[in-house]
């Protein structure tokens, strides 16, 4: 599994031991919980909160990845020792459990992401009225939500994941913020029932899409196992291109089992438009004021008629 991209200042900071093991003088904490973050040199982190870094995060020697082979965005467990004195995290002594199973038992064969087969959306989705008939779309569907500022994009999606929670829960879902206005993080925040990552518009354009990475790692992992993921993402045109392509582009229906649906706000980018397999198009209304999300006719859904 790749490693996400890191600066030699956090890459110095987070090296490691080879292994971490405990001595009788280092009595380890209680169990910790989180996503694994992988590392230049072998090495990773668990991140605990909205996929933030944190001096907190226990780190993950390369002994213990290696050994249990694991991969980004895998959901760790286990006790944690404090730091010793030239170290600047607490690390795992060792991993009790892989995303909800024995560490040591729970995952044979395990699937790749990807060498699963993508194929169309066949299963929908519950959607809001307005889009039901113009943009219905499916697990594994590819959807942008786009239109000029003040359209209510933003609107729309709070309204879908909403939808979703409430028809559709074995959906495991997910959501990241790059460019919101730091209002709209604290009302994500405290209203959404999913995990919100990512950030406002005034922080580092790296570290929110680490956190659209992270996220889209974690959601793999679900769909591996066979479960369905979805990952609403609000902004994804304020990431630079290339990222925001390898995002996107994570979504898929999985022959195999499982899938990984994508919603995300595009704004008026025609060439993240194109990427989607549904286009929700919004208009501000006849009276040039956005009045709640109309949906233009220039929305639409690819392979509409395959889904069940």
């Amino acid at each position: 599994e790749d490693a996400p991209a890191e600066g030699p200042e956090r890459a110095t900071r987070s090296r490691r031991p080879a292994a971490a093991e405990e001595s009788p003088s280092e009595a380890a904490e209680e169990a910790r919980t989180g996503v694994l973050e992988l590392l230049p040199a072998g090495g990773g982190l668990v991140r605990r909160a909205a996929h933030v870094e944190s001096p907190d995060d226990p780190y993950v020697s390369p002994a213990q990845i290696k050994r249990l082979e694991l991969r980004a965005g895998d959901e760790v467990t286990g006790p944690v020792r404090p730091p010793r004195r030239s170290e600047r995290h607490p690390a795992l002594v060792r991993i009790d459990s892989v995303n909800g199973a024995d560490a040591a038992t729970g995952r044979p064969g395990r699937k790749r992401f990807e060498e699963l087969t993508p194929i169309w959306a066949t299963e929908r989705l519950a959607v809001p009225d307005e889009l039901s008939q113009a943009a219905p779309f499916g697990k594994g569907s590819r959807v942008a939500l786009g239109g000029e500022p003040g359209v209510g994009a933003s609107t729309l999606l709070r309204k879908i994941l909403a939808t979703l929670a409430e028809r559709q829960p074995e959906l495991q879902q997910a959501v990241v913020l790059a460019g919101a206005r730091p209002e709209e993080v604290t009302d994500w925040r405290r209203d959404s029932s999913a995990a919100v990552t990512g950030g406002a518009f005034d922080e580092p354009l790296a570290e929110l899409g680490r956190a659209a990475e992270l996220a889209i790692e974690q959601a793999k992992r679900t769909v591996e196992q066979g479960g369905d993921a979805l990952v609403a993402i609000d902004s994804l045109a304020f990431l630079p291109f290339e990222t925001a392509r390898a995002v996107f582009g994570a979504a898929r229906n999985a022959q195999q089992g499982g899938s990984l649906t994508i919603v995300a706000v595009t704004g008026s980018s025609q060439d993240l438009r194109r990427l989607a397999t549904t286009r929700v198009m919004l208009d501000a209304g006849s009276s040039g004021r956005f009045p709640g999300s109309v949906v233009s006719s220039a929305s639409g859904t690819t392979r509409a008629e395959l889904l069940g």
